[in-house]
């Protein structure tokens, strides 16, 4: 995307967060930014973000979005909220989890509120299972998990734009066996329908994104919202880093700021 951005005439400055140091009140390494592209979900990040947007340097995604989909319980809340379909889901401590989930809703899928990339998922089979877990942290969100046939659905948004592509899943249920992570990836790209399309606009809307993901399963009663992600890879999107390029620079046109 860097490299398209500059064949489009943009001056590009690539900012890690943990590369170097800002001190707190100093705003002069914002004088030279006309607009900010973010990937990524770091503290570092988040916090330069923040103060990018509180000196009114436009961005995208902007960190409120970001930080609504970062944390799991949020976004899942946020969710069933919003209508959007997604599986049963339940938060609370372990213990608390093994007490009340209605027998029904397993097999769940136990998730730290802050993980990413399948980290620290675990596949519960039952409550006496579930009682029996050490979890780190003070409270999970257990999600239904509802097997597939070995391929996550995920869509691809850029604006309006939206691309549906099959990927290999890193959750892969042997009877009650614990989670499988597979070693290796294979990403296809499949038809958009008019449903999917809309789904994954909703979800944008819900969360205030422009550049998302959004993680599906597909059902006999539809496609359910699994999570929602923001900046993803864009793996087999045709042309992503040139339509990237072309999207931020129209949104930087439109903040009458010159991109840089």
């Amino acid at each position: 995307m860097a490299a398209a951005l500059r064949g489009l005439g943009c001056e590009v400055e690539i900012i890690d967060p943990e590369a170097g140091m800002h001190r707190v009140g100093d705003h002069g390494w914002l004088a030279e930014l006309g607009f900010i592209v973010c990937r990524g979900r770091s503290v570092g990040l988040l916090a330069l973000l923040q103060w990018a947007e509180l000196q009114g340097v436009p961005t995208l995604n902007r960190r409120e979005a970001i930080a609504a989909v970062l944390d799991k319980a949020r976004m899942a809340i946020a969710l069933a909220a919003g209508g959007i379909p997604t599986p049963a889901a339940f938060l609370g401590p372990v213990r608390e989890l093994a007490a009340g989930v209605p027998e029904e809703c397993y097999p769940l899928i136990l998730k730290p509120v802050f993980g990413d990339n399948c980290r620290g998922l675990r596949l519960v089979a039952n409550a006496e299972e579930m009682a029996e877990i050490q979890w780190p942290e003070p409270v999970a969100l257990a999600q239904h998990f509802l097997a597939n046939d070995g391929w996550d659905l995920k869509l691809y948004g850029i604006g309006r734009e939206v691309w549906a592509v099959k990927k290999m899943s890193c959750l892969v249920q042997h009877g009650l066996h614990p989670i499988v992570k597979q070693d290796h990836e294979e990403v296809v790209q499949v038809t958009l329908t008019g449903e999917l399309e809309t789904l994954a606009h909703r979800c944008a809307t819900l969360f205030g994104l422009e550049l998302y993901g959004v993680d599906c399963i597909e059902t006999a009663r539809g496609p359910l919202v699994i999570e929602v992600n923001d900046f993803p890879n864009y793996t087999r999107v045709p042309g992503a880093d040139a339509k990237l390029a072309e999207y931020v620079f129209r949104r930087a046109q439109e903040k009458k700021m010159r991109p840089r």
